[in-house]
């Protein structure tokens, strides 16, 4: 028979395997909690960005409509004037602004070509320290929006810095940088230009009845440009953030299924201990008597 001594400390090692495996679970059951509160927020300001760009794309829609209008009126040398200008070649990126977001801000870097490492304009903070660890260094840069409705702070704010550089001379053009996620594709980057603005607004045909002006003609197109970059942010910011939400929400996703797997690993195992402490405290309980009938029976 096996000795009692021996079997006590067996069952005593396999008493506290069992309180770590059973602390190991709970932790894990509390991460999993997190991660799941993580997944439902992405999932549901992703639903907020969507609804909220059906009225930016109707407000973009509008202010295009009247840039059309409008440009059908200037000159073709006020058109050069205005599209001609000396500057640098600047970038906006639309970053990611917190973790578990996968390589999104690294995409987005990926994308910044040689002439406009010198004029980057990067919203999100994550997206900056990641920019900052390759040794870029934006010249301007801004939290991202947390929810849709700050975005048109933040794209007011873009719009703001991007004229006043514009009308310094310091850019000539600019484009912004986001990813856009499309279902079953996942987040897709999307460049697009916005200064100077797409010829294809001067070449619109001209409208039956010019609309008649109350202030300069420049004054209105310029008031208007800024409008219609501002709408365009506007589009970008949304977009953004709802990819960078998407991909955080796909990243929770994977997170819980790990998860999941580890929690039936670490429930197999308590059952497996659990086990074998039950069997061992049997064998405790049998041996007390069996060694004193022993005992006995080498008496006589």
């Amino acid at each position: 028979m096996p000795d009692r001594s021996a079997i006590t400390a067996a069952t005593s090692v396999m008493t506290e395997r069992l309180q770590e495996v059973t602390a190991h679970i709970n932790s894990v059951n509390d991460l999993d909690g997190v991660v799941n509160s993580m997944r439902g927020l992405a999932a549901v300001r992703v639903q907020q960005a969507r609804k909220a760009l059906v009225a930016v794309d109707a407000y973009a829609a509008t202010i295009r409509s009247a840039l059309v209008r409008v440009a059908a009126l200037i000159l073709d040398r006020e058109r050069a004037r205005l599209s001609e200008r000396d500057g640098g070649t600047g970038v906006i990126l639309f970053c990611a602004e917190q973790g578990f977001a996968g390589l999104f801000s690294e995409h987005m870097l990926d994308a910044v070509s040689a002439d406009e490492k010198n004029h980057i304009f990067l919203i999100g903070t994550r997206g900056a320290a990641i920019a900052r660890s390759r040794g870029l260094k934006p010249v301007w840069t801004t939290a991202a929006a947390q929810h849709p409705a700050a975005i048109p702070a933040v794209a007011d704010t873009i719009t703001t810095e991007i004229s006043r550089q514009v009308l310094d001379g310091r850019l000539a053009t600019v484009s912004t940088v986001f990813c856009r996620w499309e279902p079953g594709q996942g987040a897709c980057m999307t460049r697009q230009s916005l200064f100077p603005l797409d010829p294809a607004l001067f070449t619109s045909e001209p409208v039956a009845e010019p609309p008649l002006l109350n202030v300069p003609r420049e004054t209105l197109i310029m008031d208007l440009t800024a409008d219609y970059l501002f709408a365009q942010l506007c589009q970008a910011a949304l977009h953004a953030f709802a990819a960078e939400n998407e991909a955080r929400s796909e990243r929770m996703t994977a997170a819980h299924d790990e998860i999941s797997r580890q929690l039936a690993t670490l429930e197999q195992q308590r059952r497996t201990v659990r086990q074998d402490e039950i069997t061992a405290e049997i064998m405790e309980l049998v041996s007390g008597p069996t060694l004193a009938r022993l005992k006995r029976f080498s008496g006589e």
